[in-house]
């Protein structure tokens, strides 16, 4: 709003002075609001800058976290094979059978050697030495004739 406006509205210089002066006081009013937004305005932009850095921070976090779990996955499952290693030396049972050995606490894959070490570790009785002589035909019939010429028959 200008002075040449109301001038032009056909408003004599004392109602002009007196509409300027109250928009001037309205104007000083508003000057602290505007100020308030512009501040807002501007700590508004900082935090939304902020909470950028904040969430691609956030971002790779989360990545470095999902490569750490795969690192504790892969450190539990050399854990396990080694556990399982263990108890199969322990229960005489082959290395080859090691990682068929099955449970998730190291009492199950106990009790999982032990029932395998029943199959595995079992001797094979061998068959009793024979008491027969052994017969040999071809000496036999000298060996007879032997006795009968020596008379121990």
């Amino acid at each position: 709003m200008n002075r040449e406006f109301l001038k032009g509205l056909g408003l004599e210089d004392d109602v002009v002075d007196k509409v300027m002066a109250e928009y001037g006081k309205s104007i000083q009013e508003l000057k602290p609001a505007k100020e308030q937004l512009e501040s807002a305005q501007s700590e508004k932009e900082s935090l939304e800058k902020q909470l950028k850095e904040l969430q691609q921070t956030l971002s790779s976090k989360d990545e470095e976290l999902k490569v750490v779990d795969d690192l504790k996955k892969q450190v539990e499952s050399y854990k396990l094979k080694d556990l399982k290693t263990n108890i199969a030396i322990q229960a005489n049972i082959p290395l080859e059978l090691a990682s068929r050995l099955s449970g998730e606490t190291e009492e199950e894959i106990k009790a999982d050697a032990e029932s395998l070490a029943s199959f595995v570790n079992t001797k094979q009785t061998l068959p009793l030495k024979p008491t027969e002589p052994k017969v040999d035909r071809e000496h036999q019939e000298m060996e007879q004739m032997l006795d009968e010429l020596t008379g121990t028959q």
